[in-house]
């Protein structure tokens, strides 16, 4: 049986948001992972306060708590992901572990900052949004060495190999969709 992940990429229109999109001219400034089963619930690094972009970690997000409450109507892309149900528990397993700990992790502001000059800067268990979605899908098989950059962008994740475009609307109208 197959199960399905999302790889959601998102444009909030938040200040923040908005320099990371001046700064590359992406169309996607944030990218989190669904679990199909988990109705529009996302996890990623990010905000740990909705109106505070200083302090960041582990999150999860959704149009019913969090950032993207305040951002519902943000733009998004998700792209499918078919696993084998051994992989998907596996990698859910993984990441709900990562978010009990969620005090432990921090945010890579530093490689953030670097990753615009194409320059990786690691910090021990600190992380943003691309970095970490890389870091896990290449762990997890999903992604191979060398397929995204060494300092991926959200918007890499549109061209994954094992990926298919499913949507591309509101986060509102992706989370309805999510729920039904």
């Amino acid at each position: 049986m197959k199960r399905d992940i999302y790889i959601v990429l998102s444009q909030t229109r938040s200040v923040v948001s908005r320099i990371i999109r001046f700064a590359t001219g992406d169309a996607y400034t944030h990218v989190s992972i669904c679990f199909g089963e988990d109705e529009g619930v996302m996890y990623s690094f990010g905000r740990l306060f909705p109106y505070n972009p200083l302090w960041g970690g582990f999150v999860r997000e959704s149009v019913l708590f969090g950032t993207m409450k305040r951002f519902r109507d943000a733009k998004v892309a998700a792209v499918r992901i078919r696993l084998e149900e051994s992989e998907y528990a596996n990698l859910r397993e993984y990441v709900c572990s990562m978010y009990s700990r969620r005090r432990q992790y921090g945010y890579n502001y530093i490689g953030l900052f670097a990753a615009k000059f194409g320059v990786v800067w690691r910090w021990n268990n600190h992380y943003y949004c691309s970095e970490f979605l890389k870091e896990l899908l290449e762990q997890f098989g999903i992604a191979e060495k060398g397929e995204l950059s060494d300092a991926a962008r959200p918007i890499e994740f549109l061209n994954l190999r094992r990926g298919q475009l499913v949507y591309c609307g509101s986060l509102r109208q992706f989370a309805a969709m999510q729920r039904s």
